[in-house]
């Protein structure tokens, strides 16, 4: 399971920094107990692509960009300082409050009023929770499973000195801010997330472009609105690839958040977090406006 998470993330990651670029492919491959490798290779969609790609070579500098703002390495060298690993361990939970301070910056204010600084990638990592929910099981997983297994460290092959370490203590803030369960003060209100996974869907209304919010689903007799976290089918519904009828029908992992203020149930907020299946309907009913 952990490496399927630790797969799910490099990619979901590239999709979120790197929407237009191209895909990567990772290959795990275990080389002792408790230890693996990880290949990493990007795939050019055409040949086009392919050409850029040599014209530019700096696909090295991509992927150490891209797993420094992840946090599964340090090297120093680079723009990114926090990565959200990083930034994990420093806030212990979900930040109270996010704020945009110039370019490409933004500050976090933790429950007990400290703040730390990260870079705009990160922050977008952090803000997609699928995103979130596999950065906690890449380091629960090992940690929870084993209990002789104190700490897991990730690295560049041949650079140790890059190492990132996630220990048990810092568990518990990876843990609340995948999965919250504090009540917010200011409100009186509290909220839980569960995610559930192969749940069917079919399609009542979309929003423009690759726009995630405000989408509206059937689930049996019951019509959700949901924000969509897969960013590749917001891509191909944006591009004409998939154009969706109410007849079609989606298998989604799919985030519901329940919420209490005071006493009272308010309406839950759904994130379709990934698509694991799409099938087109027989019939061609119109995309209900």
């Amino acid at each position: 399971m952990i490496l399927l998470s630790l797969g799910e993330l490099i990619q979901q990651s590239n999709r979120e920094l790197f929407p237009a670029g191209p895909e990567i492919g990772v290959n795990v491959k275990p080389f002792r107990e408790g230890s693996f490798v990880v290949d990493l290779s990007i795939f050019q969609s055409s040949n086009f692509q392919q050409l850029m790609q040599f014209l530019t070579p700096h696909s090295l500098e991509q992927l150490q960009s891209l797993l420094e703002c992840i946090g599964l390495v340090a090297t120093g060298t680079g723009a990114i300082t926090i990565g959200a690993v990083k930034a994990l361990k420093l806030l212990g939970g979900k930040p109270k409050a996010v704020e945009a301070i110039g370019t490409g910056q933004v500050r976090l204010t933790t429950v007990d009023d400290r703040t730390i600084t990260i870079d705009r990638s990160t922050n977008l990592l952090l803000q997609n929770s699928s995103i979130v929910s596999n950065l906690y099981k890449v380091f629960n997983d090992p940690l929870e499973a084993q209990p002789n297994v104190t700490d897991v460290k990730t690295f560049l092959k041949e650079d140790e000195k890059s190492a990132v370490i996630v220990d048990r203590t810092d568990l518990p803030g990876f843990r609340e801010y995948a999965h919250p369960s504090a009540t917010l003060e200011t409100t009186g209100e509290t909220a839980t997330e569960t995610t559930h996974s192969g749940v069917f869907l079919n399609p009542k209304r979309g929003a423009f472009g690759d726009d995630p919010k405000d989408w509206s689903f059937y689930r049996g007799d019951e019509v959700i609105t949901a924000t969509i976290r897969d960013k590749d089918l917001l891509q191909k519904c944006a591009n004409g690839e998939y154009r969706l009828n109410q007849a079609d029908l989606l298998v989604v992992d799919l985030l519901e958040r329940q919420r209490v203020k005071g006493t009272v149930v308010q309406k839950p907020i759904y994130e379709i977090l990934k698509v694991t299946k799409y099938e087109k309907g027989y019939t061609q009913a119109p995309l209900i406006p």
